[in-house]
């Protein structure tokens, strides 16, 4: 596969992967047209991603297999202990420190093969170098980085324990106010990159996480953007989307600049589902349908979303029922 077509055959298959099967044909019909390559090509990674799960495999036909960086593999001087994610440049593993100078575990990522690319090794340590700049509480620390003996880059990020901030508000039952205290937080954190001219350009609940002890903690500034660099145009031309579309503002959708604006609208729609249980706009279409109701529709408010039901909207069970989604934020439902 050239490489050219990599980052665009990436960012459909996340999307795909989103979808339940009987959703995907439409998907794949509208995200394709008359590229009959391109099509054959996902539709084949599809199979495989459902092959690998029903064989038990960590991995995906994307993210690479636990395989690929297996335990007691050496990356500088961390051993890595497991795989424990992946995202859309690379994966992430646990690891430790292992030449004796002090003990510590970490989560180090490496940038996915197939996915090292000139341009995409250069945004890959363009994220090291802004990680690097940030230094702020809630905001996961950058502790080490380099490059594999395979040339692939990777860098040490803190391990931070915890659950996405939507899961954690849920599991605790939270209330209102302290859903609000912790969204709060986030925005200080995200402030804090804007302050030094980055924008995230990826806020979801599973870049904003919690520990168990209550502490917020902003991840993965993979595709962040500094703003006063020029646009990348390569990824552009290859069709590569820098963002997770449920959350994606209206100019990240048309492939437009992006400011701290976009970032702002992410929080909103983070805000929103903290508040009613679902999103402002559910990813249950077509690329191109999405985009027109996202440009055009007018979501309902928080207030009246939440005494509405969406059938396994999410990964929430279809059993879910209102007053099960008030209990979660210690409200009755009427």
């Amino acid at each position: 596969m050239a490489d050219r077509r990599w980052p665009r055959l990436q960012a459909l298959f996340e999307q795909a992967i989103e979808l339940d099967e009987s959703e995907r044909a439409a998907f794949l019909a509208d995200a394709c047209g008359d590229d009959t390559e391109l099509r054959s090509e996902l539709e084949a990674l599809l199979k495989a991603d459902k092959e690998n799960l029903h064989a038990g495999d960590a991995g995906s036909p994307l993210t690479g297999s636990t395989e690929d960086t297996p335990a007691g593999s050496m990356i500088g001087p961390w051993r890595v202990i497991d795989r424990i994610g992946a995202g859309g440049m690379g994966t992430v593993h646990l690891a430790e420190r292992a030449d004796g100078s002090f003990e510590q575990r970490v989560a180090l990522k490496i940038i996915k093969r197939g996915m090292d690319t000139e341009s995409v090794i250069e945004r890959f340590r363009q994220e090291r170098q802004i990680l690097a700049s940030l230094a702020h509480p809630n905001i996961a620390r950058l502790l080490d980085g380099g490059v594999t003996e395979g040339d692939r880059p990777y860098f040490v990020m803190e391990l931070v324990d915890g659950l996405p901030i939507t899961e954690y508000c849920d599991q605790h039952n939270l209330g209102v106010p302290d859903r609000l205290g912790l969204f709060q937080t986030a925005c200080n954190a995200v402030h804090a990159a804007h302050r030094n001219l980055i924008v995230h350009r990826d806020l979801k609940p599973s870049n904003i996480i919690v520990t168990h002890d209550g502490e917020v903690k902003l991840l993965d500034f993979g595709i962040a953007k500094l703003l006063d660099a020029p646009e990348d145009r390569q990824l552009t031309r290859t069709g590569l989307q820098l963002h997770t579309p449920a959350y994606a503002a209206p100019e990240q959708l048309l492939e437009e600049a992006v400011t701290t604006a976009t970032d702002v609208y992410a929080l909103g729609v983070i805000l929103y589902e903290l508040l009613s249980g679902r999103r402002p706009f559910e990813v249950r279409r077509t690329p191109t349908e999405f985009r027109e109701l996202v440009l055009t529709g007018s979501p309902a408010k928080p207030s009246a979303a939440i005494t509405e039901l969406l059938a396994d909207a999410d990964g929430r069970s279809a059993a879910t029922t209102v007053e099960e989604i008030g209990t979660m934020r210690g409200l009755r439902v009427e």
